[in-house]
């Protein structure tokens, strides 16, 4: 143990003679939670939209403003034809148009259900759906305005409506995406640094030739990992604490469940984070070779964790890789305990995965490790 302190202590003089380390301790996670908790959402807001009113009617004319004044929709303007709305698509001007046909008021008063034209740039295929969904919405909303208005709402609504659905939302009653995106945003946090750090630290040893004077002490190698990965260990911690500080301070997102719960689930997390970061380390000669294999991996790992695409909508073969993902069992934990307030044991199974990664990785990294040059 007394080994294990003189690594701790020269690890941490180390961290503490880095003054920029230092503010990135603080800085970073609130530049990393403020610029990703704004950039990244699913919200689908300013869909460029050009209309071509064939019609010209009143209710043609409410149907326009309706799409005017909604803030998912950035109206670009009327065009005079299906051409043109086709042609602002091919040239990017547009994402949506919509055809609004002619005799459209008088075929909605007579009841012969007049269809109105969508034209969807469909590259974005997730977005394109959503903007789709808002239009749907936008249109049965002044139908309903519209059967109220002409007398026909109970009649029209029992050949259409037989139940009407009441949602109500639970955990996250606005729907907004950054209440799903800062929790996971956290959970990236603790996986890179932890991995980044671990496995440059140890390579710095090697190019600076510290690695040599380590060599002739009696420290065995297991202890010196645990003095290389315990200071950054309480870095990542520290970086952890900061990005909860800075999503409720600019968000106003605290975690809703058990605090004590998120820290012990982040640390046997960190388990896996570290053994992957000595992983690359024995690897490799340089601290680029280490940077550049934790990044690729890491890029993987972050997409196969559910972070931007739920996981029930991958390919069934990308399930089950993403099985081998300790990050994924940690999104859970966080998003869960984050929003639901859900308790550790409604979680044991993703714990236990953790736990089984964290074991796993760790001591098999550091069988890896040999305290001695390549």
């Amino acid at each position: 143990m007394q080994r294990i302190l003189y690594i701790v202590q020269k690890e941490f003089r180390q961290i503490m003679r880095e003054k920029l380390f230092i503010g990135l301790i603080f800085g970073s996670p609130f530049i990393q939670i403020l610029l990703l908790g704004f950039a990244i959402t699913t919200d689908v807001k300013n869909v460029s939209l050009n209309i071509v009113d064939y019609d010209h009617s009143t209710i043609s004319h409410r149907l326009v403003e309706a799409f005017r004044v909604t803030e998912s929709f950035d109206y670009k303007g009327e065009l005079l034809s299906e051409q043109q709305a086709t042609r602002a698509l091919d040239h990017g001007d547009a994402k949506l148009a919509l055809i609004i046909p002619t005799h459209f008021e008088r075929d909605l008063k007579s009841g012969r259900h007049p269809k109105v034209q969508a034209l969807v740039d469909g590259v974005d295929g997730n977005s394109a759906g959503v903007a789709l969904a808002y239009v749907n919405l936008i249109t049965m909303r002044l139908q309903k305005e519209w059967l109220v208005a002409s007398g026909q709402l109970s009649s029209k609504l029992k050949s259409i409506h037989l139940t009407e659905i009441e949602p109500r939302m639970q955990y996250n009653p606005a729907l907004e995406s950054v209440n799903n995106i800062v929790p996971g945003i956290l959970a990236i946090l603790i996986m890179m640094i932890t991995s980044f750090l671990t496995g440059m630290s140890i390579v710095r040893e090697r190019e600076i030739g510290t690695l040599e004077q380590l060599m002739v002490t009696p420290i065995r190698n297991m202890e010196l990992i645990l003095g290389k990965v315990l200071p950054l260990t309480v870095v990542a911690f520290l970086l952890f604490s900061v990005g909860i500080l800075a999503a409720g301070l600019v968000f106003g997102l605290w975690p809703v469940g058990n605090l004590i719960s998120l820290y012990v689930t982040a640390f046997v997390f960190s388990l896996s984070t570290l053994g992957f970061g000595i992983l690359a380390s024995t690897f490799s000669q340089t601290q680029q070779q280490a940077m550049f294999i934790t990044w690729f991996f890491s890029i993987f790992a972050i997409l196969l964790s559910g972070f931007f695409i739920p996981i029930e909508n991958m390919p069934q073969g990308i399930q089950w890789v993403t099985y081998l993902n300790p990050v994924r069992y940690f999104m859970v934990i966080v998003r869960e305990i984050y929003l639901k307030g859900t308790g550790i044991t409604f979680l044991w199974k993703e714990v236990l995965a953790l736990a089984a990664f964290g074991l796993f990785t760790f001591i098999g990294a550091s069988q890896r490790f040999t305290k001695r040059m390549v």
